[in-house]
């Protein structure tokens, strides 16, 4: 099981190119993973939905599956909220479109339809 507080370590393990950024703003992102997951690693995946790239978007949505499917309550609630619900928002990010939600898992589909 993910426990909450170590939510940045994790992220960053599985995606080094974002403890770049966080080593960089450790004294803003530390502590505050909502941020941190809303402003960079959302961002990171509306940028690779972009590109479209596919091995990408499958790994940031396997990941995103799983942090969901194995998160404690309080890691559950960020994916839901700093990720999801921040792309369902955005405007540049299509959630709904096939060539994107094909690498949804099934709770990754169940907390979009949520948001609606």
């Amino acid at each position: 099981m993910y426990d909450y507080g170590k939510a940045i370590t994790i992220l960053i393990t599985r995606f080094p190119s974002l403890g770049i950024i966080y080593n960089i703003e450790e004294d803003f992102y530390e502590g505050l993973p909502y941020v941190f997951y809303e402003q960079v690693f959302t961002t990171n995946i509306i940028n690779k939905a972009k590109e479209y790239n596919e091995s990408k978007l499958s790994d940031i949505f396997d990941f995103v599956e799983d942090m969901l499917e194995n998160g404690d309550d309080d890691t559950k609630n960020l994916i839901e909220v700093a990720v999801i619900e921040s792309l369902f928002l955005d405007p540049q990010y299509t959630w709904d479109d096939e060539s994107l939600t094909k690498f949804y898992g099934k709770l990754t589909k169940a907390s979009f339809q949520n948001c609606v």
